[in-house]
Order: structure tokens, then sequence, then C-alpha cells
């Protein structure tokens, strides 16, 4: 499925350098099988795929081109997660219009362990892109998320939004994750704050690349990750850099 794709392990991180230049068939059925639970949840994520495509053509009408790349780029991880064995604890799509939002840009479960993910992506115009920059500025959103140092006119309780996600009938229940988001909420909103070495993250990278494609060389952007993220404070880290020609095949796909 994911046919161009390296990993790098060590016993703190975990690297995923994934390359998508097209779609292929194996990519596209995969896509299928997945769209709905990504979006709507495990347990209610059997709708027709003809509906699901419907609501995500509504998503992206009116967005702009930086938000149209930045959700592709989420659900490609969200799928490439979902396959390496991460399990989806908030939905793709917002509980309502305007409500909550995911406050983090996912939640998931790994071996009996919580992860924070958050994404970061460039347009193939971004003068400069880089993968580093990209986990740098996701890392440090994850950061000021947790440990509550965003300035008062950005702050957001994301414990909150995230235990509105976990707790939603359509994801699979895990009381403990529940009852751990919900004390975490309640502490953030008392002004108790926690450092980000306790936590477990995901930060992704898309870099967007159109008429100037090219794949990842594993070898040296594995020696400048494992540079960047050996000054960072976490309990665990897995990165996930993805290069992507266009989001082309994936607007393609849900106007099919």
């Amino acid at each position: 499925m994911f046919s161009n794709l390296d990993v790098i392990s060590n016993d703190k991180s975990v690297l995923h350098f994934i390359s998508i230049e097209n779609y292929s068939a194996e990519l596209i059925e995969r896509i299928c099988a997945e769209v709905g639970k990504i979006w709507n949840g495990d347990l209610d994520g059997e709708d027709d795929l003809d509906l699901i495509k419907a609501e995500l053509r509504e998503l992206f009408d009116g967005k702009s081109d930086k938000q149209k790349h930045g959700l592709v780029s989420e659900f490609i991880c969200h799928l490439y997660l979902r396959s390496s064995g991460y399990e989806q604890h908030f939905l793709f799509r917002n509980l309502e219009e305007k409500g909550m939002k995911k406050g983090f840009d996912g939640l998931y479960i790994l071996d009996d362990y919580y992860w924070l993910y958050e994404s970061k992506s460039t347009l193939p115009t971004t003068a400069g892109a880089s993968h580093n920059a990209n986990i740098s500025e996701a890392y440090n959103d994850l950061k000021k998320k947790v440990e509550g140092t965003y300035d008062e006119t950005k702050k957001n309780n994301p414990w909150k939004n995230a235990y509105s996600h976990a707790a939603n009938r359509a994801i699979k229940e895990n009381a403990t994750l529940s009852q751990t988001l919900k004390s975490f909420s309640s502490d953030y909103t008392l002004g108790k704050y926690y450092n980000i070495s306790n936590f477990n993250v995901i930060p992704s990278s898309t870099i967007y690349m159109d008429a100037g494609w090219t794949a990842i060389d594993s070898d040296d952007l594995g020696e400048k990750i494992l540079g960047l993220i050996d000054r960072y404070t976490c309990r665990q880290i897995a990165v996930i850099c993805l290069n992507k020609k266009t989001v082309d095949d994936f607007i393609t796909f849900i106007n099919g």
C-alpha cells in the first residue's frame, strides 16, 4: 500500500518516511475501506462511500489552498497510522460545524499508551520548505498545548476537545483514556499544566512538491531528523515525514 516507505527506529524514537507520487490501486482500495472510519469513527464508519465522499466535498468547499493541502496531509497520515496499528480515538470531522475542534490533530493508542498527533504541511510554492522546520513547528505546538504556554489570544483547552471526541459514541470506548482526558481538562481549566516530557508525541510533516517531485532520501533526512529530535523532551516520539506530489489524486477520489 505505502510502497515507498522507510522506517528507522531506536529505543526512544521511530521515524516514518513516506513518498507518494501517485495513488496506486492498492492505496485507493485502502482509502475506500478506511475513509468512513477515519471520518466518522470505527463504530459508525460503514456509511455509504458516496455519502462520505459528498461530506468530504462539502468539507473542502470554500477552503483555501493551504487548508486543502493540510486536510489531505492529515488524512494520509491518519490512514498510515491506522495501518501501522495505532488505534484512532477521535473523528476526522468536527462534532458540529461550529462545535468542538479536536484540540490536537489526533489522539491514538498504541501498546496501551496514548499518543498526541500534530500535523504541519507546506505548499509547493513554499520557499525553503523542510521537514525539519515542519516537525519542529508540530512538536512546539504540542508542547505549547500541553504546557499551556500559548498566549491568551490563542489558548484553548485541548484536553476538553480531545475528551469530547474520545467520548463520542462512534469511538471505541476506552474508559481509562476518557477519565484521563477529563482529568487533564479539569486541571487545564484550573491552570494546572503538565510537562511534555511525560507524553508520547507524533509530529508529522508533509511537503508538497508538484513538478519538483522527488522521493525522500532516508539516509540524509534520517540524520537531520535524529539531530533535531535529540533536543526534544518527551516520553517517546514517532515522526512522520511525507513527500507528496499534489492533492490531485485525493480530490479526484472524492469527486469520483
